[in-house]
Parts: C-alpha cells; sequence; structure tokens
C-alpha cells in the first residue's frame, strides 16, 4: 500500500486538526485489524503504511506495518528520514525512526520497507540488502513537479545495486484541503498539493523492471518474482564480495568528526 495510505497526504497543511486523528497504534488500531482480517482470509502477506501513535510516549511516527498470512502482527518498520523540501513538512508531525533497517522473513520471501523518502539515500537502500532482504518495497506519497524525473530510476538503481527487487509505490490523484495554505516559496496560498503521479513498478536485481501503473488513475500491479535471481545475480556481478565496506566505515567514522578534512589533492 501507499504511505500513510489510511488518509489524505495532509503534510503541507502544517495543520494538526483533524488531521492527528488519523494517527494510532501500530499493533492495535483500525487498520491493523482491517488488514489483519483481509491478509488472513487471502494467505497474503500486507505491508501497511500508517501514522503511529506509539502506545507507549504518544510519539507519532511515519510507520509500515507488516502482517503476516495468519493475520499476526510480525512487526514494524519508522521512516529513517524525513524530509525538508517544498510542501513536504513532515517533521512538523512525526519523528525520524529508531527501528533501523528490520528484514521481515516470511513465508513469501526476506522483505523490508525503504519508506518515501528514504528513496533519495543510497545507504539506506544499502543497510536492507545488508540485513539479507530479497524485496524492498517503497511506500511513497510523491508528486510530479517534485520528483517525476528521479521516480523511474532510483528503485530500479538500488535493485541493481543491492541484488533484490525493489518496489516502487506512488499514490495517485490530486487531493484538495479546505484551508489555504503556502509553499514559503513566495508563490500564492493554495489548496491543492499536486499531482500524484502514481506509476508504481517492481524492478529486477538484472536490471529489468514491469510497466508502471497508470499515473491518473489507481491500479493493482500483480507481478510473479523469481528470489533465485537474488542469487544469481550477486554471484554473476560480485558487488558485496568486491565492496570496500571496511574502507567506506573507515572514511564514514573520518567524516563525522568535526575536524574532518577532504582527501582533495591540489
Amino acid at each position: 500500500l501507499q504511505e500513510c495510505w489510511t488518509g489524505p497526504f495532509f503534510f503541507c497543511t502544517r495543520e494538526k486538526q483533524p488531521w492527528m486523528e488519523f494517527a494510532e497504534s501500530a499493533s492495535k488500531g483500525d487498520s491493523f485489524h482491517f488488514i489483519s482480517e483481509l491478509a488472513r482470509k487471502h494467505r497474503m502477506v500486507i505491508v501497511s503504511p500508517i501514522l503511529e501513535r506509539d502506545d507507549h510516549k504518544q510519539t507519532i511516527w511515519n510507520t509500515a506495518v507488516v502482517v503476516d498470512q495468519n493475520g499476526r502482527y510480525m512487526g514494524k518498520h519508522r521512516k529513517n528520514h524525513i524530509p525538508r523540501v517544498g510542501d513536504f513538512n513532515e517533521s512538523t508531525y512525526y519523528m525520524e525512526g529508531d527501528t533501523g533497517h528490520p528484514v521481515f522473513d516470511t513465508i513469501y520471501g526476506k522483505i523490508a520497507i525503504n519508506i518515501c523518502y528514504g528513496r533519495h539515500h543510497p545507504l539506506n537502500w544499502m543497510m536492507f540488502g545488508l540485513n539479507g532482504a530479497e524485496i524492498v518495497f517503497n511506500p511513497s506519497a510523491t508528486v510530479g513537479k517534485l520528483s517525476e524525473p528521479l521516480w523511474p530510476i532510483e528503485a530500479r538503481n538500488a535493485a541493481i545495486a543491492n541484488h533484490y527487487f525493489a518496489v516502487g509505490i506512488n499514490r495517485v490523484g490530486t487531493e484538495v484541503f479546505p484551508n489555504e495554505f503556502t509553499s514559503g516559496d513566495g508563490g500564492p496560498a493554495k489548496k491543492a498539493f499536486g499531482h500524484f503521479y502514481g506509476s508504481s513498478y517492481v524492478a529486477a536485481p538484472d536490471g529489468s523492471r514491469t510497466p508502471g501503473l497508470s499515473r491518473v488513475d489507481d491500479g493493482v500491479l500483480i507481478t510473479e518474482v523469481d528470489l533465485n535471481m537474488c542469487q544469481q545475480v550477486r554471484d554473476k556481478w560480485l558487488f558485496n564480495q568486491t565492496a570496500r565496506f571496511d574502507m567506506y566505515a573507515d572514511a564514514l567514522e573520518e567524516y563525522m568528526d568535526p575536524d574532518f578534512e577532504p582527501q582533495i589533492i591540489r
């Protein structure tokens, strides 16, 4: 399912009411019970991205809930990267995730979820692969003016670089809100965020991909994937074997030092 599928993508408004009422428990909320029944009925594993209100501190998170084929709550992943670009004012509502890069070992394969803006961060994709993901879903809500040129490239690149299937999922249509809001760019106030261009697709480790769904109409994409391809492509290209993770780790540790000096030769 798309990012925060239970409601409109209201983050552009910066309004707390009534939108915060969509926040719910990951394992006890209405959407979980709804999805659980469908998963059990159809023997499906379902990824359900919601706005979560945690059961302890009442903290708000952008969360993907994984429900297994028996309707059981398997766990959740909270969005690691919060956008601060254009009308994506999401830091007004929720915190950066604290769940790392979990992989869920389902009966249909090892799956992970890289939520929306995380697709712009190659290391985020990489960590799911290092944890053993075979399919990484990217539930999103993004509009044409901002990101459409990037959309067909990023998940496909991730599939190639990390030897797994990557699934780009985007909502579709135009949402109009009751009150006008501004974008902080000097432009006039407006009530619409922009057009969510859909175009969901599946990319394979060998660089192939399915056609995308419509950019204007709702749709369901049914795709059969051969998870053996993950290992076959890994053995062919040896990206993990030839990677210099030790060198990257050392360089990143140095970069985190406030006194870091770039390795530039003049």
